[in-house]
């Protein structure tokens, strides 16, 4: 039985976020950035590249070396996508 085009249209919207790096890691990070007093929104830095780099610039400058060795990380795995899905600042 066919699914009408209405219901296609749902399933793709309802995909899980892929992103040029994994939304656990971005987790990851969001709570090592408050454990430093630093609020970020982690799905915001799927698709705004800018945003994405200033945290990252963030983290880099932390005392924490785990949270810079994974603002490292991060920015490499960046870098390795190349382009970006979504919106471009």
């Amino acid at each position: 039985r066919e699914v009408p085009q209405p219901l296609q249209a749902l399933g793709e919207l309802s995909s899980p976020i892929v992103g040029p790096v994994a939304l656990s890691d971005l987790h990851c990070f969001q709570a090592l950035m408050a454990d430093e007093g630093e609020q970020l929104q982690p799905t915001r830095m799927l698709y705004d590249r800018l945003y994405a780099f200033e945290c990252l610039a963030r983290a880099h400058a932390c005392a924490n070396p785990g949270l810079r060795a994974l603002a490292l990380r991060l920015f490499s795995d960046y870098q390795r996508a190349g382009e970006w899905i979504g919106l471009m600042h």
